[in-house]
């Protein structure tokens, strides 16, 4: 399996498939990244899409001394904060935002469903179901609490894999900034989850 940067590689080189190969193995955590920033799925697809469109643009931007991912993030994050911009002047909540979707083939599909209703065990009954729900409510409402760069951080590294020092190019903050970021969110998600789930 080639890397990364031999895809990117292949693709300044004129083979297009090459970026198909790349949307593929990042499609997932990507999508899901940008469907949580977005809080729905249109949004989320938009951003999907205009976030592949400027990397095939500005491929000759990526270094590759830079892990692509960290790169890609890099992009998608100012692609959804313009679009949050242009969308939502005042703030990002993620109150309705669902990460819902069903993954099918590999494909992230959107059940328009908010979270709490989705997630649970395979073939809850009806108390586990409840009590799954109010989980997810709770976590809804805990990530809610976090401000936008704390949210942005735990996203970043949940839905990304990358390193904190990955996180900060791709923010462009100092690592002890990211750090201190990512500590305060796990504090209060601690403290807003105490005996919630």
């Amino acid at each position: 399996m080639l890397s990364d940067a031999e895809l990117v590689r292949s693709f300044r080189g004129g083979d297009e498939a090459a970026l198909g190969e790349l949307i593929e193995r990042h499609r997932n955590g990507l999508y899901a990244y940008l469907r949580r920033l977005a809080g729905d799925a249109a949004g989320a697809e938009d951003m999907f899409q205009d976030t592949w469109v400027k990397v095939a643009r500005n491929i000759g931007a990526y270094r590759e001394e830079s892990k692509f991912s960290a790169w890609l993030f890099s992009v998608a994050h100012n692609t959804a904060m313009d679009a949050l911009r242009r969308r939502r002047p005042d703030s990002v909540s993620l109150d309705a935002a669902s990460a819902g979707d069903t993954m099918r083939h590999g494909v992230p599909v959107p059940s328009g469903r908010p979270l709490s209703e989705v997630i649970g065990s395979a073939e809850p009954g009806p108390e586990s179901s409840y009590e799954a729900a109010e989980s997810r409510r709770a976590i809804d409402g805990a990530l809610a609490a976090l401000s936008p760069e704390q949210r942005e951080v735990f996203l970043l590294r949940h839905y990304s894999g990358m390193s904190f020092r990955e996180i900060a190019e791709t923010l462009g903050v100092p690592i002890g900034t990211v750090l201190a970021r990512a500590s305060r969110a796990a504090a209060k998600l601690r403290e807003k989850l105490a005996g919630e789930i």
